[in-house]
């Protein structure tokens, strides 16, 4: 359901069954898989060396940018798992259906 985010020839496409795909944009070889256990409707977000990807359980989950896979966290949100995740000015913003966040380093 959404696009794609590329960066450094990898290609980060995830898919509405819950999947997370990491793939040489160039040649399509496979480097990892994520099962999301859960929908995804967003498209993945590539942003200062990480992939940002929320899923219908309303869960934010953040990748380490690279061949590997390596999660680096999750952050839970409140009913707004269709929505992707964008930075602007330092700033991450991330959208429920009822609520605007923006997280900050002071």
């Amino acid at each position: 359901m959404g696009s794609c985010a590329i960066h450094d020839d990898l290609l980060y496409a995830s898919e509405l069954d819950g999947y997370l795909h990491c793939l040489d944009a160039k040649t399509g070889r496979k480097y990892w898989d994520h099962d999301m256990k859960a929908g995804v409707w967003a498209s993945p977000y590539w942003v200062d060396g990480k992939v940002f990807l929320n899923s219908d359980d309303d869960t934010v989950t953040i990748f380490a940018d690279g061949k590997e896979k390596k999660v680096l966290g999750k952050v839970e949100m409140e009913r707004g798992g269709k929505i992707t995740p964008v930075v602007a000015n330092g700033v991450l913003y991330l959208t429920t259906e009822t609520r605007l966040f923006a997280i900050s380093n002071k």
